[in-house]
């Protein structure tokens, strides 16, 4: 699934995180130890009768994940396989098998996708998925420089996709976060790991009648992306999803999501009880429409019901404020019209003595006083208005002659 860059792998001894990165000391997620991942005896082996596994590229709390060939044609693919230690709890295998089932149920380009399943000869079911070139959204929002915000609507609004394609398909993801958001090297940004999704019936708005595989006194989920709802276990609800999506594109407008605590039950309480600041409250450099702020408190809000309708009407809205960023980012632009032009210097306005030598070599003369200019002007402007009375009379004496009159003697 996921091809990052080449380095030793380390992992992570509490969450089992993968990670590339030689400069991290520990954990990113919960400051666990980073150790190096032990010699592997997958690798080299042949999966299905036709994957043969590469190397490892991550591992995370159920699965490990592995770059392979498939066998003639040296197609490069990701299999995901059950961790050695699971190979016989019939949950993880279950949750497993969910996951596939709810992924190839899901038809959309911002979706993992999965062509093929099977068991390994010691007994662990795999997946094999598209391989994915590029970097999860934890590790972009981790290195300098920010996230544009044109750039952080356009990953909001393909997220907003995949769940509407996800929503459509009665399946609630219930995990989304920045870990589960891949962006691939041609652009593309997709939504992985459906391990914990939910079903529901679309229609009716209601979970189906899968059997829990969760023990009734855990929450599922990660605390800073989980909606109030699933926190109290009120219900989970496609709306679930989306209060997720808020919590990423504050995140990544800001660089910090809106609640946190270094322990997950101070976090919780701040998802119940408080309400998020304004992105420009955050960071007052951000320059972003109102409507964006709206978005974001929209989909931040305590109750299912109050959020957006859809994931569909929030792709919508997305793109419309991906528009007017851009427009506004081209008036800011310098205009040009595309030609060289010979740029002014103030230096040019300053006065210079008689006979100084111009850069096309030839003395430049000065001119007259300015005093001198403007009688001279005068003169002429008076010069040239008698001049125009003179012509309009001869003009009409000679157009209009007078008439000689004759006078007559008086009568006797």
């Amino acid at each position: 699934m996921v091809a990052a860059a080449q380095g030793q792998i380390r992992i992570c001894t509490k969450c089992r995180a993968s990670y590339r990165d030689p400069h991290l000391g520990a954990c990113p997620r919960d400051g666990g130890p980073l150790t190096p991942w032990e010699e592997d005896p997958l690798l080299g082996e042949v999966l299905g009768g036709c994957y043969q596994i590469v190397e490892p590229l991550g591992q995370g709390g159920m699965g490990s994940v592995y770059l392979a060939e498939r066998l003639p044609d040296e197609l490069e693919v990701a299999i995901k396989i059950v961790r050695q230690e699971h190979r016989h709890n019939p949950t993880v295998h279950e949750r497993f098998i969910r996951e596939v089932r709810h992924t190839t149920s899901i038809h959309s380009p911002n979706v993992v996708r999965i062509f093929d399943t099977g068991m390994s000869p010691d007994g662990r079911a795999f997946m094999v998925m598209e391989l994915l070139t590029g970097e999860t959204l934890t590790e972009r929002l981790r290195r300098p420089p920010a996230l544009a915000p044109y750039d952080a609507l356009h990953v909001a609004r393909e997220i907003a996709r995949a769940l509407s394609a996800a929503h459509a398909a009665g399946v609630i993801h219930r995990d989304l976060k920045p870990d589960n958001i891949f962006l691939c090297s041609d652009g593309a940004v997709k939504v992985v790991d459906f391990g914990i999704a939910k079903a529901f019936a679309h229609e009716a708005k209601r979970m189906v009648d899968e059997p829990s595989l969760t023990e009734a006194h855990r929450v599922v989920g990660t605390p800073v992306y989980m909606a109030p709802e699933v926190i109290t276990k009120a219900g989970l609800y496609p709306s679930s999803d989306l209060y997720a999506l808020g919590v990423i594109l504050y995140e990544m407008m800001v660089g910090e999501p809106p609640f946190y605590e270094k322990d997950a039950i101070g976090t919780m309480y701040r998802h119940l009880h408080e309400q998020p600041q304004r992105l420009r409250e955050v960071d007052e450099r951000l320059n972003i429409p109102g409507g964006l702020e709206t978005l974001v408190r929209d989909l931040l809000e305590k109750r299912p019901e109050d959020r957006p309708a859809d994931a569909s009407e929030v792709g919508r809205r997305l793109h419309a404020l991906m528009q007017i960023v851009r427009d506004n980012e081209r008036r800011l632009e310098p205009q040009t019209s595309g030609e060289l032009t010979r740029v002014w210097s103030p230096k040019e306005r300053e006065s210079k003595p008689s006979g100084q030598v111009a850069l096309g070599g030839a003395p430049k003369k000065t001119g007259l006083p300015a005093r001198k200019r403007a009688l001279l002007l005068a003169g002429a402007a008076a010069l040239a208005l008698v001049l125009g009375f003179a012509a309009t009379a001869a003009l009409i004496y000679v157009l209009n002659p007078p008439t000689p009159q004759t006078v007559l003697p008086p009568s006797r």
